[in-house]
């Protein structure tokens, strides 16, 4: 294996080429790692079976971008002593921009044609970012606020990862070079890389918490992954000196980490964490076999033609592949795994065009090449249309919003009802125990709120009602985090710490009040079912976890004698119902219809036993079940009127909900039949 060097330079210092070759070297190993990465991630964009850690994939591109970008930024400055930065900025114009362009484009333009007012505005803001690889941080503000649009059905987010990528870009070269004329040997810049990544991997899971989704999608939580993969890139050609046979199960060891990441974790993994370094080491080990021992082993596997052909796709279908997901499922609600396949197939097919007609031939463009100015040049431009288009669509949206019949259903989306957010609302991220008092405050007689967001969806009845009975009505809520006991699948679950110590504050503070009753409302109809996206703090959802958390909770109240009024979820539709509700109107041939929903699948009904059966024995437990209100025998409305009973998937409106104040309130008189002074 030789060693090209810089006249003039010792051997043992950076410039030394990685044994992989010169600048031009194809690695097929590489290519194949491509194709194992953009699988795990298509199939888990598809729910396929076997695929649920398949988001990795996204962490093994990133170690992939590391060493590709770090080798060839060394070998530029072992051939020449410097980097040519405008150089590297338009070669990655040239590969990058015209696709991500073309993509972004039609994604849009579908997109204005078959989506909502409200999902067309979201996606136009989230068009906007991604035209300026600032995606990942628009999705990461709005994927922490709760009462954002949900992320996961807008055609753009898979971005937020070329918005990371584009931003190492950006900094990485000049970075790298301040580095290498401060370091003359290979060993002192590993040092400060290893330092680099390992201090940013134990700070970013130190302030996971405080940091929120921003841990998810930042670029700071995810440089050690990049890190990584420069690291690998550096370690000097036979420094490990080993037998094939041992370079050979390196390499499939480091293969079956990969796919075992895939297998075996799930979205509950938290991120960032130390056992997301599994794929990461099993990319590297992957690459250091294939460098040392090319062309057998794992590498073999990887360079075989099918993964070879994947692989040169990558990029492509990494781009078209999520946009092609999600307007399956608007065109077609009740898509299957196998129809998300399918969309996703028809996307590589794509994906071949857009690599013949528009990556290549740009990237390869000779005028391009000789004038890297050029380069530049296509690349603003190409942002430039993009924004352009994004902010035109966003007013197209504005504009459909605004028509009488669109009216009704988008002020649907915002009727939260009074309670304060900032005031009274504590959210996910945060352990802070909020409370405000209502109706008559003078009143000895004291009734409690509590829990989730569906406790919330509750305060405009329980206000009124307060104030018509002269009760004084002190609310404890908390986003995403319910008020009963429920245990996560691991001490470290996403979200729990904060939840947790919520939990045990606010049901102390009840007990405290000693009050005449507490109103407790939580969302429970997604338990047993797995129906609807996931919670913002991490949980089991089983029904035995429901029913046991329950217990938990009403065991506590009732040894404190204080009366529990328990209500039963809502049904709840499983699909958002302003969407539904907009989509019909547009279109006539949505098959959305008129947004109705089966009654015997609005996963509410085993929730409802597993509640019931955790209160048997215990004294001043009583239930509210509002479901005949909601549906009739057979299905369930989600209109009556004009008006939206649902806000989104799993809420009611605030202003339906106050509708069934009087029946509330006859409710909550029948089963507490003396509400007796507080003490």
């Amino acid at each position: 294996m030789g060693r090209t060097t810089v006249a003039g330079t010792p051997p043992d210092t950076l410039v030394s080429i990685h044994p992989s070759g010169g600048p031009s070297a194809f690695r097929p190993d590489i290519e194949g790692l491509r194709a194992i990465a953009i699988l795990m991630v298509v199939a888990f964009h598809c729910d396929l079976p076997g695929a649920s850690g398949g988001f990795l994939g996204v962490d093994v591109f990133f170690v992939l971008s590391g060493y590709l970008i770090t080798g060839l930024l060394v070998r530029e400055f072992a051939v020449t002593g410097r980097i040519d930065l405008l150089d590297f900025y338009a070669r990655r114009v040239r590969r990058l921009l015209p696709a991500a362009a073309l993509m972004l484009v039609v994604t849009v333009l579908v997109g204005a044609y078959v989506l909502a007012p409200n999902e067309m505005l979201f996606m136009a803001r989230a068009a906007r970012a991604t035209a300026i690889y600032g995606s990942n941080l628009f999705f990461a503000a709005n994927a922490s606020n709760y009462f954002s649009p949900e992320v996961e059905s807008n055609p753009l987010l898979h971005t937020w990862s070329l918005a990371v990528e584009e931003q190492f870009f950006l900094f990485w070269p000049a970075f790298l070079w301040l580095c290498l004329r401060q370091c003359r040997s290979r060993l002192a810049l590993g040092g400060i890389l290893a330092t680099l990544g390992i201090v940013g991997l134990i700070l970013s899971v130190a302030f996971r918490e405080r940091l929120g989704t921003f841990a998810f999608y930042g670029l700071p939580s995810r440089i050690w992954q990049f890190g990584a993969g420069a690291l690998a890139c550096l370690l000097p050609p036979g420094c490990i000196r080993a037998s094939d046979r041992a370079w050979s199960a390196l390499g499939w060891a480091g293969l079956a980490a990969i796919v075992a990441s895939a297998v075996f974790n799930t979205e509950r993994i938290e991120f960032p964490s130390f056992a997301a370094t599994v794929p990461i080491l099993g990319a590297i080990a992957v690459l250091l076999a294939g460098a040392e021992h090319a062309g057998a082993g794992a590498a073999r596997l990887l360079a075989t033609p099918s993964l070879l052909q994947i692989g040169k796709l990558s990029y492509s279908w990494y781009l078209w592949h999520w946009p092609f997901v999600v307007y399956a499922q608007a065109l077609v609600p009740s898509v299957s795994r196998s129809g998300k396949a399918v969309a996703s197939l028809i996307a590589l097919l794509v994906s071949a065009l857009t690599y013949r007609w528009v990556e290549n031939p740009v990237r390869f463009n000779p005028n391009l090449i000789r004038r890297r100015g050029l380069s530049i040049a296509v690349g603003a431009f190409l942002m430039v249309v993009c924004l352009g288009l994004s902010l035109k669509t966003a007013g197209f949206a504005l504009q459909l919003s605004r028509r009488p019949e669109m009216r009704g259903i988008l002020s649907a989306i915002e009727d939260l009802g009074r309670l304060s957010r900032k005031k009274c609302v504590a959210f996910p991220e945060v352990a802070l125990v909020k409370s405000c008092d209502f109706g008559d405050l003078s009143s000895k007689t004291r009734v409690v709120l509590f829990g989730d967001s569906h406790a919330m969806q509750w305060f405009n009845p329980l206000q009124r009602i307060a104030e018509r009975q002269h009760w004084r009505l002190t609310t404890y809520v908390k986003m995403g985090c319910p008020s009963i006991d429920l245990r996560p699948p691991s001490p470290t679950a996403r979200g729990f710490a904060s939840c947790r110590v919520w939990q045990k504050e606010a049901i102390a503070r009840v007990i405290a009040l000693h009050p005449a009753v507490v109103f407790v409302s939580n969302a429970t109809g997604r338990f047993g079912t797995g129906m609807f996206p996931p919670s913002p703090v991490d949980f089991d959802e089983s029904l035995d976890d429901l029913r046991a958390a329950t217990r938990r909770t009403l065991q506590q109240l009732s040894d404190a004698a204080v009366p529990v009024v328990l209500m039963l979820d809502p049904p709840l539709p499983g699909f958002d119902v302003p969407t539904c509700h907009a989509r019909s109107i547009r279109h006539s041939w949505y098959p959305g219809g008129d947004c109705v929903f089966e009654r015997s699948r609005s996963a509410v009904a085993d929730a409802y036993d597993a509640q019931r059966s955790a209160a048997a024995g215990l004294t001043d437990i009583h239930f509210i079940d509002v479901a005949d209100r909601l549906c009739g025998p057979q299905t369930c409305a989600t209109k009556r009127g004009d008006r939206l009973m649902y806000r989104d998937r799993n809420h009611l409106t605030a202003s339906f909900a106050e509708s069934l104040a009087n029946e509330l309130e006859r409710n909550l008189l029948a089963e507490v039949a003396s509400l007796r002074p507080s003490q």
